[in-house]
């Protein structure tokens, strides 16, 4: 039996059916916006950041400037601690100053001290001049390529990338995937050629060559007044970096660092630094950790609400048009009439089932010959 809808039930469903479809084309509406301009002013370079990892070298060799001796087979730290100034960025670009500490752990000292303030387009990644950036206290050094910060839509390929020991970029080439405690990453890879940082003048001891003071003499550069040798610091490195490409973060580093004194013959002469520093695995978890954070806020930006927010919206629209439009037409029979404006037999019930049986009877009767008509 079908009951026909009251038009006051009919009319709260066609209010709720409008709302809903409101809503759906409003998500619908919505989620190309996230998609595609929220989520490319919300996925950047953060400016608030603070990290900290520290790169390790076992068996290595450096020069103690302290004693002007050549230390060997010791276990020297890189920690770097990175962080980002605030106040000095704004929506276009990010301001980090990043502290290295070399140390060796072995005699409890420390080799040498790094600093560098970047600052970079919090999209692109690529480092600009202004804002204070520096190398050390030199504010005249140029940064370019990428460096602290890489792009979050990381692409296979070549990076210009910035070294802060010879001041300039080199090319960083994409090598391939590789996994960092089971996460994805991108490796690339800098090969920086034997290459002069630094003059010094008058010179080095002339004690850390071992030579005799004939042998001496033969130097070019030799100062016998003073007893020191006139050199170039010459600096070459083979450098790799993961990259997660979920966020553009680097998530694990390795650096093999050579370094040379070179007289002005051309001829390298003691080997001053010989590290090869990786990074420690609980400095790869933290920052994986991090950037599995950030992933998550990425993925919800550009996947989970804009693609979930429309699917909702096609949901919504679908039920508000079922509940306003599909209630309006009323069955065949609703309303309790016949077509010939009397009562139907479902309004009638047992008596409409009496009546055919009266006129079943009457039929049969009239086609029957009376016991008159027989005789």
């Amino acid at each position: 039996m079908i009951q026909a809808i009251s038009p006051g039930r009919l009319v709260v469903r066609r209010k709720v059916g409008l709302v809903l479809i409101g809503v759906g084309a409003f998500f619908i509406a919505l989620a190309p916006l996230i998609r595609f301009y929220v989520a490319q002013q919300l996925v950047a370079a953060p400016l608030n950041v603070y990290e900290k990892s520290t790169l390790r070298a076992d068996n290595a060799t450096y020069l103690d400037t302290a004693k002007w001796t050549i230390q060997k087979g010791a276990t020297v730290t890189a920690t770097n601690t990175t962080r980002g100034d605030v106040h000095a960025g704004d929506g276009k670009i990010a301001v980090w100053d990043s502290f290295t500490s070399i140390e060796d752990t072995t005699a409890n000292a420390k080799i040498e001290t790094q600093a560098q303030r970047a600052v970079f387009d919090r999209r692109t990644a690529m480092l600009q001049s202004g804002h204070g950036a520096a190398v050390g206290t030199d504010t005249k050094v140029r940064q370019t390529g990428v460096g602290l910060f890489w792009p979050v839509d990381v692409k296979r390929k070549s990076y210009p990338y910035f070294d802060t020991t010879t001041k300039r970029a080199w090319p960083m080439n994409y090598e391939g995937e590789e996994k960092v405690q089971g996460v994805k990453a991108y490796r690339f890879v800098q090969q920086i050629p034997p290459t002069v940082t630094d003059s010094i003048k008058p010179g080095v001891p002339a004690s850390l060559f071992g030579m005799t003071p004939a042998q001496l003499a033969k130097v070019p550069g030799y100062d016998k007044a003073n007893n020191a040798v006139a050199v170039d610091r010459v600096y070459q490195s083979t450098t790799t970096v993961w990259v997660d490409p979920r966020t553009g973060a680097p998530i694990n580093q390795e650096q093999k660092v050579n370094q040379t004194l070179r007289t002005s013959d051309g001829v390298d002469r003691l080997v001053v630094a010989d590290l090869d520093l990786k990074m420690t695995p609980d400095s790869q978890k933290h920052l994986i950790d991090t950037s599995d954070g950030y992933a998550t806020k990425i993925a919800l930006v550009q996947s989970i609400v804009p693609y979930g927010g429309g699917a909702l919206g096609v949901v919504l629209l679908i039920v508000g048009l079922l509940l306003a439009f599909a209630g309006r037409r009323r069955p065949a029979h609703a309303g309790g009439s016949s077509s010939n404006g009397g009562p139907s037999n479902s309004d009638t019930g047992d008596a409409g089932d009496a009546d055919d049986t009266r006129t079943l009877e009457t039929e049969r009767s009239e086609k029957e010959p009376s016991d008159h008509e027989s005789a």
